[in-house]
């Protein structure tokens, strides 16, 4: 009998049906975010939303809109044909659910449970951070402008202030007594 293993024989089916599994599960692993849908929302004067438009963006950095990127849609944005608006609200939808939870989320029938986990206001015009998003659900990750519309004939100058003071002290030198 020998004790030497024949190295030449080497069973590797079980790396081929490893491979073979793992390929039916890539679209549950979670990967950088490298595109986002943009929507943009006009707001008329009354309150009634007068114009919607959609785009894929696609980002310079995985996971992250940057500040100047922020920047260049709002002011993008800021005219439509002959109507100014202004910025009102930027909101982030960003489906950031574990590959655990995918199950129990799909068989929920009231989704207004997960509202809060995936919807967010962005309080600052700074760079817009996604985290990592399981690769079926990238595709509903948004981020969201809501422009209103601005009132014509209202400038927004700063006036000056001047404030009138009725007590007037004058300082008198007294000199030194010993």
């Amino acid at each position: 009998m020998s004790n030497k293993i024949d190295t030449d024989i080497l069973d590797d089916d079980w790396i081929c049906n490893f491979e073979k599994n793992d390929k039916l599960y890539k679209d549950f692993y979670k990967d950088d975010v490298y595109f986002i849908n943009l929507h943009i929302i006009y707001v008329n004067k009354n309150n009634e939303i007068e114009k919607l438009k959609q785009e894929i963006f696609l980002m310079s950095l995985p996971n992250c809109v940057t500040r100047n990127e922020v920047l260049g849609i709002i002011k993008k944005n800021l005219n439509d044909n002959t109507t100014s608006y202004s910025l009102f609200s930027i909101l982030k939808y960003n489906i950031n659910i574990d590959t655990e939870d995918v199950q129990n989320f799909l068989k929920v029938s009231d989704l207004e449970t997960y509202y809060d986990d995936f919807l967010y206001t962005v309080k600052n015009i700074d760079s817009i951070k996604f985290e990592k998003t399981i690769s079926m659900f990238h595709d509903l990750n948004d981020l969201i402008f809501i422009f209103n519309e601005t009132k014509k004939g209202i400038n927004n100058i700063t006036k000056k202030v001047i404030l009138n003071v009725s007590n007037k002290r004058k300082t008198i030198k007294k000199p030194y007594k010993d």
